[in-house]
């Protein structure tokens, strides 16, 4: 697993807990103790944009779900038997990226100023600078926000951007004053860790354990559209919970064709009786 943010860390620690339960009930023929789980950050911690606290514990207890966190250690290379991160060598049959993504070229077409992953960097209005008419939102867009940093290339970020903008061109098109630059409340950050663990931080509030992964399960279950749909989720997320079962299986077929069993005389048709 290649990046520690929160994608990574969810990842990693979803997939040590299939090594713990499903795999090892379910698949006789995977031996989930010759498994190696690898996280693998760039950076000298996992979760960097959550308070000092946080990343520490969410390392434990990946730890303790038998993943193996390596900091400070960029990928140089990835090919189809494993990766080289740094002088190691990493012989693996699956690599997952989760470290982030290079945005469209429309800095290019733009000739603009572009950010490093590539995203254009825009005005408090989100507008190309030098181009009060073209607008740039989303991943495609770098905006630095009050903390000065980018803000994070997430969707409700852009939802709120697309909603501004929206409103921004209506006013122009209106003969209206111009607007308020762009501001984005961040209401918090959350990272599931496997079984019943999990971060959040919500600015002055910060939560870890037991708690915080309640909170981002009452989260989640909100956000869903209707009453169905979260009584739904919830029975299964019960179910999964008290059980440590999975209601996804995967029906496999064996790679080799048993070979033929030679025919007995006693299968033999005689000769003139056909």
């Amino acid at each position: 697993m290649v990046g520690g943010g929160p994608t990574g860390v969810e990842m990693a620690g979803a997939i040590a807990e299939l090594a713990k339960t499903a795999l090892a009930r379910d698949f006789r023929n995977i031996d989930s103790n010759a498994l190696r789980i690898i996280l693998v950050e760039a950076g000298p911690t996992i979760l960097s944009a959550f308070p000092d606290d946080l990343p520490g514990y969410a390392a434990a207890a990946l730890t303790r779900l038998g993943v193996e966190v390596m900091l400070g250690a960029p990928v140089c290379s990835i090919d189809a038997d494993g990766l080289q991160v740094g002088d190691i060598r990493i012989d693996a049959a699956t690599v997952i990226w989760a470290a982030g993504t290079r945005a469209n070229e429309a800095a290019a077409w733009l000739g603009a100023d572009a950010a490093r992953n590539g995203a254009l960097r825009v005005l408090p209005d989100c507008s190309v600078e030098g181009r009060p008419h073209v607008f740039a939102i989303g991943d495609v867009a770098s905006f630095t926000g009050s903390d000065g940093k980018p803000l994070p290339g997430l969707a409700p970020v852009a939802k709120r951007q697309g909603r501004y903008v929206g409103e921004l061109i209506w006013n122009k098109m209106q003969g209206r004053g111009t607007s308020a630059p762009f501001y984005y409340r961040n209401w918090g950050s959350m990272a599931v860790i496997g079984r019943s663990h999990a971060v959040a931080d919500f600015g002055t509030i910060r939560l870890r354990g037991f708690i915080a992964w309640l909170s981002w399960s009452m989260v989640h279950l909100m956000l869903l559209v209707d009453f169905r749909s979260r009584l739904t989720v919830y029975v299964n997320w019960a179910w999964s919970w008290f059980t440590r079962g999975r209601g996804v299986r995967l029906l496999t077929r064996a790679t080799h064709s048993p070979a033929p069993k030679p025919a007995s005389d006693s299968n033999l048709i005689p000769e003139g009786r056909i």
